[in-house]
């Protein structure tokens, strides 16, 4: 027999009351708990039951039967109320004694958001025309919650269960889109964790987009089929996530060129030569004395000048880049695939193993085999790396400074000298095109000049 497929998370989809509804409303100060319970009472969606409850069954006895309660003696109660405490416990034993909405719930969070912009982190892409790539600008379609929220659940469907609320910032031109992302069997009981709620922030007239960049498998799904989702027939948009080489700036050592006045450099940045920073007696006399702290310092503010600084205003959060380095094959490589000690390429009792890399010398061998990696004459190590943190390069600056990082060794982009913040690194720097970077999958239709969206 078939498992029956659940109904959808309707907007009046009920939780039922537990320890951790209660705490999801404890995070709101008493006015927004106020503000928020007097919006329920007067909305059909959230309405509450003002029947007598069995206490109140209870203490009437047989004398006389209780009467339901009105919305204003209900308004009374809840303002004379002393705290916070006392107004969600009035929630779950009187009105909403049978559970919150899913769209309740969904208020809840967003008035915390209002209430604590800085509660989230946000990373930002662009939206473009997949045709050539070129910047959407004023071709952008105008922003509809309702129908991007219809498209989005029916390409996720069946894989994820959602339930979407969207509401205009109260100051700021934005639209945000709250996006509460569940397994598509069973039905919630409880709200659902931190990592499957996913926000986007949809400026008014901007190409750009704004989200959460929450890392589960539904937030992925989700994240994946947002381009889908703001398409339309005739018009296919992408995302392009990141900031493109520019957008952040002279970062890195080419900063000191973007600064005037004792900061400033002399000379051009074209030219072969070091420029020479204008420099004070004592700086040079500090120079004749230096040690290795010194020194280390004298090179990051070579390899990040100006930036990378606490403090200035421009602290990047996370830095996250696929490592697709090619490596050649052979015995002078320590690996699994080559010869780390005398005893490597042994068996147990001394007698040699087989050499896996020996049909790498083979000229009909590819350079590379991602699908056969002990086949090919070259490999490349699947290596990701994130950088998290309030302000990830002066975090790698300081490390540079304390002797942790190499600084003439480190990479370009981990300076910011890339002026990207997503992408693949192939060659020591940032490949440019969508497909290295992760943003495309690369199939043979992208070889044959299209491209598919993940």
């Amino acid at each position: 027999m078939a498992r029956r497929q659940p109904s959808k998370l309707a907007s009046h989809y009920r939780l039922p009351p537990s320890p951790q509804l209660t705490r999801y409303l404890l995070r709101l100060s008493k006015p927004s708990l106020e503000k928020l319970v007097f919006d329920w009472l007067k909305t059909p969606l959230c309405a509450p039951n003002l029947s007598p409850t069995n206490d109140d069954l209870l203490d009437a006895g047989y004398d006389e039967e209780p009467q339901d309660r009105t919305l204003e003696e209900v308004e009374v109660v809840y303002t004379n109320l002393a705290s916070r405490k006392e107004i969600v416990e009035r929630v779950f034993e009187r009105e909403w004694r049978d559970g919150l909405t899913m769209h309740q719930i969904a208020q809840v969070d967003m008035q915390h958001l209002l209430d604590h912009p800085s509660s989230l982190k946000w990373t930002a892409c662009e939206l473009v025309l997949e045709e050539g790539k070129k910047p959407v600008g004023d071709k952008l379609p105008k922003f509809q919650p309702v129908v991007f929220c219809k498209s989005l659940l029916e390409i996720m469907d069946p894989m994820v269960q959602c339930h979407p609320y969207y509401t205009t910032h109260p100051t700021l031109p934005l639209t945000i889109v709250r996006l509460s992302l569940h397994n598509p069997y069973p039905l919630p009981t409880i709200p659902p964790p931190a990592n499957q709620i996913f926000y986007l922030a949809v400026p008014t007239s901007s190409p750009h987009l704004f989200f959460t960049p929450q890392r589960s498998k539904l937030a992925d799904i989700c994240r994946k089929s947002l381009p889908i989702a703001l398409s339309s027939q005739h018009r296919r948009i992408t995302r392009e996530e990141g900031m493109r080489e520019g957008d952040l700036g002279a970062g890195g050592g080419w900063s000191v060129f973007a600064v005037e006045g004792e900061g400033a450099v002399e000379g051009d940045p074209l030219e072969t030569s070091r420029p020479r920073k204008r420099r004070s007696l004592d700086a040079d006399m500090d120079e004749i004395n230096t040690g290795d702290g010194k020194k280390r310092k004298r090179i990051a503010e070579e390899r990040f000048g100006k930036s990378a600084t606490v403090g200035d205003g421009s602290g990047l959060e996370r830095v996250e880049v696929k490592l697709r380095e090619v490596w050649p094959r052979g015995n002078e490589v320590p690996g699994v695939l080559g010869v780390v000690d005398g005893n490597a390429g042994k068996g147990r009792k001394g007698r040699p193993k087989k050499d896996v890399a020996s049909n790498t010398n083979d000229e009909d061998a590819p350079l590379i085999d991602e699908h056969a990696p002990w086949k090919g004459k070259s490999w490349m190590p699947n290596v990701d790396v994130v950088l998290e943190g309030t302000h990830v390069f002066a975090g790698v600056r300081t490390l540079v400074e304390e002797g942790v990082f190499d600084g003439e060794k480190i990479p370009t982009w981990m300076t910011g000298e890339e002026g990207k913040s997503v992408g693949m690194v192939k060659g020591g720097t940032i490949l440019k095109s969508a497909v290295a970077a992760g943003i495309y999958e690369a199939t043979a239709d992208t070889r044959r000049g299209r491209r598919k969206t993940t």
